[in-house]
């Protein structure tokens, strides 16, 4: 795809983060894991991790075929969306997956049970995980395809008090940032990167990467991105 071997690169990640000190504990695919809602690419992608050791959890993205990754994707140790538990952590998985738009949406009912589950663990942590970005990226033509009721989510989200980061994919590019004491992380992707602060589309030139995510018993978050190849 735009001159990338996808299916290369994405098992030079894996393989990246299989030679690591310490292997992760959990993985998170946040969307857009297969470019055409084949059926043949999701079972690709069960087969590179269906041993790998740990839950693997999945969201759909706009270029995702939901009902052909629930079908593929069932079976431990897959899971899409939902809740999860991480250490003395919730992870809570969004849907924003929105028929023929590239962009996306919440829908009020998940929203509405967002900010019920968000009050029946509110003595405990919680990191959002979704596909579209929530929040500007200062990029025009990609701020066109973000959530599209973003304000929404962050206003439950930085409302609730125990909501520690909103993780997405979608912008293929790094960034890291805070609003309301909620850190807002956006990870790159196993493939190609969109520039940064472009008003049109563009590529980066940076390499295929992936982020760790360390959540700590007190709250806290420590993150690092990795260029595979750089």
């Amino acid at each position: 795809m735009r001159g990338v071997m996808t299916y290369a690169t994405f098992r030079q990640v894996l393989e990246h983060t299989r030679s690591a000190t310490e292997p992760p504990e959990a993985i998170l695919a946040t969307g857009d894991l297969v470019q055409d809602e084949t059926r043949a690419g999701y079972e690709r992608f069960r087969d590179e991790l269906s041993d790998a050791g740990v839950p693997v959890y999945c969201l759909a993205g706009n270029h995702d075929s939901p009902a052909v990754m629930h079908d593929v994707l069932g079976g431990s140790p897959f899971q899409v969306g939902g809740q999860a538990r991480c250490g003395n952590w919730n992870l809570l998985l969004l849907n924003s997956f929105s028929a023929g738009d590239d962009g996306g949406r919440i829908s009020t009912q998940d929203l509405e049970q967002l900010a019920a589950d968000l009050d029946a663990l509110r003595n405990e942590h919680v990191m959002l995980a979704v596909h579209h970005h929530p929040v500007p990226m200062g990029s025009r033509w990609l701020d066109g395809v973000g959530l599209r009721n973003g304000n929404q989510l962050m206003e439950i989200a930085t409302g609730a008090g125990n909501v520690r980061a909103v993780v997405w994919g979608h912008v293929h590019q790094a960034s890291d940032r805070r609003r309301d004491g909620v850190r807002l992380i956006s990870t790159p992707s196993t493939c190609s990167q969109f520039r940064p602060n472009s008003d049109a589309f563009a590529l980066d030139s940076r390499p295929p990467g992936y982020r760790w995510i360390d959540l700590y018993a007190d709250g806290t978050i420590e993150t690092e991105v990795v260029w595979v190849g750089s």
